[in-house]
């Protein structure tokens, strides 16, 4: 027998009390004279063995009349094959929380393990009674409610259990669990209790404890059972990631990278690593993987004829039990000529004195088209200019940026976008400081000795200086006589210093994007850098850095928001081509986001009315799906309390065994009440069989309302008893 609410149980300490009352009362005999004592001495002996015998006895209906109560009141129940000789059961509140994430598509034999945890989630519905309700809920890092409210109808319940799909999300039990105790603490049955069928990795119990298993979760009386489908040591390896070392290739240049395949199982891997661009296999590499470990496979191949945009295509290795985690896809930029943006802070006198002029050569070099060159604004402009569409923004010597134009760059940070700042005469500190986005406060202006000014790499490695500056090439000296004095960031970085270690060029992340500041001017009002031979490849290598900024968002996983390009247009209505062919449409307007979320591993296509294709990119499944250890007991313990089956054999015998409560307060409650009259109909005849009263007390009960510490009955005034009233 077990209790539901066993905090009543301490009350049977309680059954102290009736015994103290019933000490506390005891009869005082009033003593009266009287003549003649040898008969009555014999009487009031019997009678006092008699009485302290019915007192007892009346004690002990009393004392078991309360604890009968109290017993009721702790709700007892029966448990396993008791159940069944007594009938009836306690009314269940059931949640099914079943995993339907990307490692649940792992193949046991000639089922997936969604399968077997599909049959797992039936053969629990199947043990519920008529009256138990039960929840259904699909989890990934998302909680789908499939039965929101609890439902008796368990043919529905079914319905939504085999209506369970396997997706190639992630793990992640924190919101199926909040969902799991939101209906927990409204239910109003007695016996709750959260099946979680799932193969248990750890990635799946990551989240904050604290958030999930708190006071509500207590107060949701939810008892938390974990069902693993099997208990079988998973061999699966992954090919992790493929990475290039340019995400920007033109047509015929050499294409190098990285393959990472890992090995999750207790054997050695031999493999083949096969590199797909398009329908065209352009790498074969053997793969050799130690058991439990992983190897970097390096790749090359030449570029074929490209048209568009970017280049798609995907790396894989032979499938196994889980051939979800076997397929990496990429999507290359195919390398497209910069197209900046230049916002100019004066136009004033000659155009050789426009803080833009000497930007607008640098970038028209080698361009043969010039219509496809920069476009230029003037600050003013900026407020209603949209930098969607343009590979950077450089702000040359603007005075003010206007909140207007803080909000759109803003904007355009977070779509990956790259913002250049050329300082100058007409900018302040004070207006810089209003710029959230800067990873660099600007404190003052610094005079510096007149003459060329030696400089350091401070970042050789950057992909800012590929090929263009190292040892053997270091940047040359800059003639500056005026610069910005500067506290940066936490997370920003110098690349570049002069003199005495003056910073020249600081980059520093906001969101997706870049931000960068050329501490000098771009035109001759703080030196002659437009005229320095460093002038013409750093504004090269900045508008070539940007384009790869834009090329480096195009890799996600499932489950992550896609933020719009900063090269795709805002005035029309974009189409995404989902892998599985589906389509959605993104209208026109201040949206940031191209997706709300991904739910599928492929490429993904964009398309605008005006351009076709504009975009692709790719998403893959998360590296941690892959690892199908299941978490081990005492870390699992740790996060919450819980108990774990393995296997459905494992789970007939526990339903066995926890199946069928039968309420037995109601009986202790009928007994109790049974013992109260019994109790009362034998006070009543004690009463009258030792009555020391008139027969209308006896009749009345009065004899039973005695006080404390007040006598059985007061004597009556002198001269008036009559002898045959007397008591002793």
């Amino acid at each position: 027998m077990s209790f539901l609410t066993p905090f009543f149980v301490w009350g049977l300490t309680l059954v102290a009390v009736p015994i103290i009352i019933h000490l506390l009362q005891r009869r005082r005999v009033v003593q009266v004279p009287f003549s003649s004592l040898r008969f009555l001495k014999m009487i009031a002996a019997k009678t006092t063995r008699r009485s302290r015998i019915e007192n007892f006895l009346l004690l002990l209906l009393r004392c078991l009349t309360y604890a009968l109560l109290m017993l009721a009141a702790a709700k007892p129940v029966l448990t396993s094959q008791a159940a069944k000789f007594f009938g009836g059961n306690v009314p269940r509140t059931v949640v099914l929380v079943v995993d339907q994430s990307m490692s649940m598509s792992y193949r046991v034999g000639d089922t997936t393990r969604l399968e077997t945890a599909k049959a797992v989630a039936t053969s629990i519905i199947d043990d519920l009674k008529p009256g138990d309700d039960v929840a259904v809920i699909a989890a990934t890092d998302r909680a789908q409610l499939l039965i929101a409210e609890p439902t008796v109808d368990h043919v529905v319940a079914r319905q939504a259990i085999n209506g369970i799909q396997p997706t190639e999300a992630r793990t992640d039990f924190a919101a199926a669990l909040r969902e799991a105790r939101r209906i927990g603490l409204r239910t109003a049955k007695t016996v709750k209790q959260c099946f979680v069928i799932t193969e248990n990795q750890d990635c799946a119990w990551a989240f904050n404890a604290g958030s999930v298993f708190d006071d509500e979760w207590k107060n949701s009386g939810l008892q938390l059972v974990v069902v693993r489908p099997d208990n079988i040591a998973p061999v699966n390896a992954a090919l992790r990631q493929i990475a290039f070392k340019s995400v920007v290739i033109t047509p015929g240049s050499s294409v190098r990278g990285v393959a990472t395949v890992e090995n999750f199982s207790a054997a050695p891997l031999h493999d083949m690593l096969e590199i797909r661009l398009g329908e065209e296999r352009v790498a074969q590499r053997p793969v050799d993987v130690a058991a439990g470990a992983s190897v970097e496979v390096p790749f090359e191949f030449p570029a074929p004829p490209l048209t568009g945009r970017s280049a798609t295509g995907f790396g894989k290795i032979q499938g196994d039990n889980l051939p979800a985690d076997d397929k990496f896809y990429f999507a290359l930029s195919v390398y497209q000529p910069p197209r900046p943006l230049i916002v100019e802070g004066s136009r004033l006198g000659e155009e050789r004195l426009h803080s833009g002029f000497y930007l607008r050569k640098a970038f028209s070099v080698g361009l043969k088209d010039k219509t496809a060159g920069p476009k230029t604004i003037s600050a003013a402009e900026l407020d209603d200019a949209t930098p969607e569409g343009y590979s950077a923004v450089f702000l040359a010597d603007v005075p003010r940026v206007g909140d207007r134009a803080s909000v759109r760059l803003e904007r355009y940070l977070q779509g990956g976008g790259v913002v250049v700042f050329f300082l100058g005469d007409q900018t302040s500190p004070e207006n810089l400081a209003r710029l959230e986005f800067l990873p660099a406060k600007a404190t003052g202006t610094r005079e510096l000795p007149v003459g060329r000014l030696g400089s350091r790499v401070m970042e050789p490695e950057h992909p800012l200086f590929a090929n263009a500056w190292d040892q053997e090439t270091p940047f040359p000296a800059l003639p500056q006589h005026r610069v910005f004095k500067w506290t940066l960031a936490k997370d920003a970085k110098t690349l570049i210093t002069i003199g005495d270690g003056v910073p020249f060029l600081m980059v520093g992340d906001r969101g997706p994007g870049k931000v960068v500041i050329v501490n000098a001017s771009a035109d001759r009002s703080w030196g002659d850098l437009p005229l320095s031979p460093a002038f013409l490849p750093l504004l090269q290598q900045l508008a070539r850095w940007s384009a790869e900024q834009v090329g480096r968002q195009a890799g996600y996983i499932i489950g992550n928001p896609v933020p719009l390009a900063p090269t795709l247009p805002r005035d029309q209505t974009l189409t995404v081509t989902l892998p599985d062919g589906k389509t959605r449409a993104v209208s026109a307007g201040e949206s940031a986001l191209l997706l709300e979320r991904t739910d599928q591993a492929g490429i993904y296509d964009v398309r605008s009315p005006s351009e076709g294709t504009v975009q692709q990119f790719a998403v893959n499944v998360d590296p941690a799906e892959s690892r199908l250890k299941p978490i081990e007991p005492d870390a699992l313990a740790k996060v919450a309390p819980h108990q774990l089956i393995v296997g459905q054999d494992d789970l007939r015998v526990w339903l066995e065994r926890n199946r069928g409560l039968v309420p037995l307060w109601p009986w202790f409650l009928l007994l109790a009440l049974l013992v109260f009259a019994v109790e009362s109909i034998l006070a009543n005849v004690m009463a009258r069989s030792r009555s020391q009263a008139e027969a209308t007390h006896i009749l009345t009960g009065r004899l039973n309302k005695r006080r404390m510490f007040q006598p059985f009955r007061e004597p009556k005034p002198s001269g008036s008893a009559k002898p045959e009233e007397a008591a002793v």
